[in-house]
């Protein structure tokens, strides 16, 4: 009877100490996303900030998906959008001032340089349509329409 209340003496010690270590242990810290996309440009940084809208995106020579991107925007044409490649090599001052950190990154912006739609990576072909038809970049009243294939 004795040792077997010794024994439970015992495990409960144990057991209080590999509890008392487990919750002295700190957490991990909670991962937060580095590339966080600009919400504000300033349009004195780029080409033409007098169009009422941008698309500005940032590239590198070395990056391969950057050049569909590059192939995709080269197919606007629309008197109210001004379309910008800043290539790192070229312009790593204004890739550091709007802490770009992943490439392509494509932001479109009104004329008060306030981002209203942005994209890490390659974006699927609907979305820059669809980004330019809810903004009324494309107007409606006039039946335009893009469509990137």
């Amino acid at each position: 009877m004795l040792l077997t209340i010794i024994l439970i003496v015992l495990i409960a010690t144990t057991a209080f100490g590999v509890s008392s270590l487990a919750n002295r242990r700190t957490p991990d810290s909670p991962s937060v996303p580095r590339a966080i996309m600009p919400y504000q440009l300033d349009r004195t940084d780029f080409n033409d900030p007098s169009f009422e809208w941008i698309f500005a995106l940032f590239t590198s020579n070395t990056c391969d998906a950057c050049e569909l991107v590059i192939s995709q925007i080269s197919l606007f044409s629309l008197p109210n959008l001004a379309v910008q490649i800043i290539d790192f090599t070229d312009n790593k001052e204004l890739h550091q001032k709007y802490e770009i950190h992943s490439v392509p990154s494509l932001l479109l912006a009104d004329h008060q340089g306030v981002v209203q739609w942005s994209f890490a990576g390659v974006p699927p072909n609907i979305a820059l349509s669809e980004a330019l038809t809810n903004l009324n970049i494309i107007p409606p009243e006039h039946g335009q329409s893009v469509e990137i294939n």
